[in-house]
């Protein structure tokens, strides 16, 4: 009896310590807590991240458990990817012309180029992984060959090549260390200066190799909090490039100006800030719950005073701000672009999305398509896709389906298609081309190194 009785025990004990209550994050069982950064820095190996987005698909256990989320207004109907390649050409290329999509092989990018449904392509680790940069610029450029063949602006293409652990093109590419890192035991503003422009322009001269027009740095959330708060895969401690946002300001300023030199887009990211989010957007919704005095002073600042700049982009997040906008993500939230990013900050820039396929935004009411054209009627430039799947085909359906009806706004198509022609994107059909307005503003690049 004693015997089976202890048995007993001894199960309820190993179930107990088995079982993962259902509001850790996926991260806490990961067991990601560590001040150790090169720990850090192999569990964001490719190999670890890849393991993270499936895990990231196992339900949560809970009373909802089991029950299918309320299907999303749009689209009605989910169109096959043949159907939307072979859809009007004006609409695709109207509408594929707001999207930078991301891709398992080249040849799977390949029929939307032709087909003009893109405007642009993500480049990111498993598209160089084991090959050498000379081969990913030839397959680039093939397709900038089609573009020129089409007489368009040639593709963008953009990568998120940050330094530190987010270097998704390191190899074939140098590996470099985050900002952050990098001006960390520097005093003086004549130092960081220095040191900030001369890995700018090294890193200019790796993404030059591949043809990348446009990176997704610097990270202007501020470094809150501590480093082992629990935010999963978006570790914004680990990223940011400190908590002062007026050295924030000056070092995403000196980064970006050196970037555009070499025609490169900077990207600012990810307004409205993740320096006080907690929760994961790549998995579930998040808040930002301080105050807009609070924002202004702090969160906000690097971002107004560099957005503004010649060059530069702004990434949006999937956040929601609550003293804005309580219902909607900022991506696809026409108050916070409305009211907050653009006349607030006086920006005119080019706004892009956060990754659409991050779980903030399929799992939100709108769903991937929905959000979408709430995106650009809100006056977002660019919608970025990280993965040419299904979720592709739910978005170009969602969008021709609203198109068709009449509720895609042309004044915001026309107003991007102005905001893109003050950046890098030349018509190659004129010979020769102009300099970008941001190149004539600035002084000549400096010589390649050997």
């Amino acid at each position: 009896m004693i015997r089976t009785f202890t048995r007993v025990v001894l199960l309820a004990l190993l179930s107990a310590a088995l079982v993962v209550p259902p509001e850790v994050s996926i991260d806490a069982r990961a067991g990601y807590h560590t001040s150790n950064w090169r720990k850090h820095h192999r569990r964001y190996s490719p190999h670890y991240r890849h393991n993270l987005a499936r895990r990231a698909k196992v339900k949560l256990r809970g009373p909802t458990a089991g029950l299918a989320p309320a299907r999303p207004a749009r689209p009605h109907k989910l169109l096959t990817r043949d159907e939307i390649l072979s859809s009007d050409p004006a609409r695709l290329e109207r509408l594929g012309g707001r999207l930078v999509v991301g891709f398992d092989n080249f040849a799977d990018v390949r029929p939307l180029v032709e087909k003009k449904a893109v405007a642009g392509i993500f480049i990111t680790d498993h598209n160089v992984r084991g090959r050498k940069a000379q081969d990913v610029a030839k397959d680039i450029d093939g397709l900038q060959n089609i573009r020129r063949q089409q007489g368009l602006p040639r593709l963008i293409v953009a990568a998120d090549q940050e330094g530190g652990y987010v270097s998704r093109l390191s190899p074939p590419l140098k590996w470099q260390p985050t900002l952050g890192m990098l001006i960390e035991k520097l005093k003086t503003d004549n130092e960081r200066e220095k040191a900030v422009r001369h890995y700018a322009e090294m890193q200019a001269h790796e993404l030059e190799r591949l043809g990348i027009t446009m990176n997704f740095g610097p990270v202007v959330d501020l470094r809150l909090g501590y480093a082992s708060r629990n935010d999963g895969e978006t570790r914004i401690y680990w990223r940011a490039i400190d908590k002062d946002p007026y050295l924030v300001a000056k070092v995403a300023t000196w980064y970006c100006d050196t970037l555009t030199k070499f025609n490169i887009i900077c990207t600012l990211k990810h307004f409205p800030g993740l320096g006080r989010v907690t929760r994961d957007t790549h998995v579930l919704s998040a808040d930002l719950t301080a105050s807009e005095t609070q924002l202004e002073l702090t969160d906000w600042l690097p971002f107004r005073r560099v957005m503004t700049e010649p060059g530069v982009a702004t990434m949006i997040g999937h956040v929601r701000v609550d003293a804005v906008d309580k219902t909607t993500p900022a991506s696809f939230s026409d108050t916070v672009i409305n009211t907050v990013a653009r006349p607030r900050f006086e920006n005119d820039g080019l706004l892009i999305t956060d990754d659409f396929s991050m779980g903030a935004v399929t799992k939100s009411k709108d769903g991937i398509g929905g959000a979408a054209v709430k995106a650009l009627n809100a006056g977002v430039d660019l919608i970025l896709l990280c993965a040419l799947d299904q979720n592709y085909d739910i978005l170009m359906s969602a969008l021709i389906e609203a198109d068709r009806a009449g509720e895609i706004s042309l004044s915001r198509e026309n107003e991007t298609h102005e905001r893109l022609k003050r950046y890098v994107f030349i018509d190659e059909r004129e010979l020769p081309p102009p300099a970008p307005i941001q190149a004539q503003q600035s002084p000549p690049a400096p010589a390649h190194p050997n």
